[in-house]
């Protein structure tokens, strides 16, 4: 499945700007969104003088209603189709849920949460009227474990864009609809949230790999692609083990807040 035109939100800086370069490389034109307007100009700067492709800037805060419909008018628009949406935006805490400003779990449940699933429900209703079309819902390894601890809120929400993802897969499966759906579940990756973090070699994917494989798996329709061997072996030991024996195991996300990272 080839695509010619893909909205990227979280477009500004790793995982997001990686998808962006190898779309971009494939000679797909790009809607580009995120909070960053002067790094997403000079992204799209660069990728049009690189391959001669149409690039359009979206600045949006999507824990903002008003911004957030501002994207959503955007997919809708039949005019000027995406026919491939990459939610890709993503934030969460890295401490226990009672230390968090419940504040702050409420913007991760609206970038989380609530952006992709109305950012999906505007795709695809456009999509299926074309009877073609793609989405990439970024979740993590995090949303694939009984628990996440110090990030509750973060893994609870990659939970719900995976069990979403596959939901909506399953629905255009019976609808006879061309919409692939896809779930990219990702481990540790080398990007500006996780710089302060050390951890093993073997615990790290490039955010290259990881765009690699999300845009082979959504090409294929598969219903979920984990980068990394090391990842797909936790993702199936969760799966396949008895609860009472993964539950001591349970992610745990750094400690630090100041680090502010956790698996994309």
């Amino acid at each position: 499945m080839r695509f010619q035109r893909a909205l990227i939100t979280g477009a500004s800086a790793g995982i997001g700007e990686s998808f962006a370069e190898q779309l971009a490389a494939q000679g797909a034109d790009l809607v580009l969104v995120a909070r960053r307007a002067e790094r997403l100009a000079e992204l799209a700067g660069r990728l049009r003088r690189l391959h001669n492709v149409e690039v359009e800037v979206l600045p949006a805060d999507l824990a903002d209603a008003a911004q957030l419909r501002t994207v959503e008018e955007r997919l809708r628009d039949e005019s000027r189709p995406i026919d491939l949406l990459v939610n890709n935006a993503g934030i969460g805490e890295t401490q226990p849920f009672a230390d968090c400003p419940v504040d702050s779990e409420e913007r991760t449940v609206r970038v989380n949460v609530l952006a992709p699933t109305r950012l999906c429900h505007a795709a695809i209703s456009t999509m299926a009227k074309h009877d073609h079309g793609g989405i990439i819902n970024v979740s993590s390894v995090a949303g694939q474990l009984l628990a996440f601890k110090n990030s509750a809120t973060y893994g609870a929400s990659k939970a719900y864009i995976s069990s979403l993802s596959e939901s909506l897969r399953l629905e255009a499966k019976e609808r006879r609809v061309a919409v692939s759906v896809t779930a990219l579940c990702p481990g540790y990756v080398h990007t500006d949230m996780t710089a302060d973090i050390s951890l093993p070699a073997i615990a790290w994917v490039s955010r290259e790999k990881v765009v690699r494989d999300a845009l082979r798996g959504v090409a294929h329709n598969k219903p979920i692609v984990v980068p990394g061997l090391l990842y797909k072996a936790a993702v199936i030991a969760t799966r396949l083990l008895p609860k009472a024996v993964v539950r001591p195991f349970a992610g745990d996300a750094p400690s630090d807040p100041s680090t502010a990272a956790v698996p994309a």
